[in-house]
């Protein structure tokens, strides 16, 4: 066991949505992981979002709380895992998102209780690698997915590729602008173990979900069309499409 450093805290903080310091007197909202592991505790969290962002669909709130989260555990978990081979405590009690701002669009910051975090055996870190992800797709995000599912109805195609868009988004094109070519080694290995050596077991789903979103055709600018829409142009009057939109592309 080990622990994040200032330097490691620093990186997350410049290059995403990370705070490595929350104070209520800073914060305007705070969510704590605990209080999404129930149905009950996730709805009333949606319907407080919901208001926030006036949205004028359910199910776009839906989505976009998933986006966002989505976007935490793939650069606060996983891109830690790649970048400096550690693991960040990821237990739900050890998450806050903390809303710092009144953008209506709903950009809080992720934030770690604890700084606690695992490192591999520099002999199996593949093991590591599949013990960590494994518990982190089965046992955090696919039943926070489920229970979106059950409150809104939102697809788990729909919830898997708003995940999908945010680790692809990293190993495909965030890690060439920002790593050496000996870090990128590591980083394109763990992708690919990701996408096409986890099996179906791993998710708590039949097959990879990844894997299935792994050859939408790409588009210009790097980013992958998407095969589903994540329904964001129906949040309010002023909304668009996604530049990945598959209605759009």
């Amino acid at each position: 066991m080990t622990h994040l450093t200032e330097q490691e805290e620093a990186f997350m903080q410049n290059h995403f949505r990370y705070l490595s310091k929350a104070t209520n007197e800073e914060s305007l909202e705070i969510i704590y992981g605990s209080e999404l592991l129930t149905k009950q505790g996730l709805q009333e969290k949606l319907d407080e979002i919901h208001a926030f962002m006036e949205s004028q669909f359910f199910l776009t709130t839906a989505s976009i709380f998933s986006k966002r989260y989505s976007y935490y555990i793939v650069t606060g978990i996983i891109a830690m895992m790649s970048s400096f081979n550690k693991c960040p405590d990821f237990r739900p009690e050890n998450i806050r998102l903390v809303r710092m701002d009144e953008d209506k669009k709903w950009f809080p910051k992720l934030n770690f209780v604890s700084k606690e975090a695992t490192v591999p055996d520099p002999f199996d870190r593949q093991r590591w690698l599949r013990e960590n992800l494994t518990e982190l797709f089965k046992e955090h995000v696919r039943p926070l997915f489920l229970h979106i599912n059950q409150l809104s109805r939102l697809s788990m195609n729909v919830l898997w590729e708003n995940f999908a868009i945010y680790l692809f988004w990293f190993y495909e094109r965030y890690a060439k602008e920002h790593f050496t070519e000996e870090q990128l080694a590591q980083v394109y290995d763990d992708f690919h173990f990701i996408v096409h050596e986890l099996d179906g077991a791993s998710f708590g789903e039949e097959k990879n979900p990844f894997h299935y979103f792994h050859y939408q055709p790409k588009l210009p600018s790097g980013a992958r069309e998407r095969k589903c829409c994540c329904l964001s142009y129906k949040l309010n009057e002023e909304s668009g499409y996604c530049k990945v939109c598959p209605h759009r592309c």
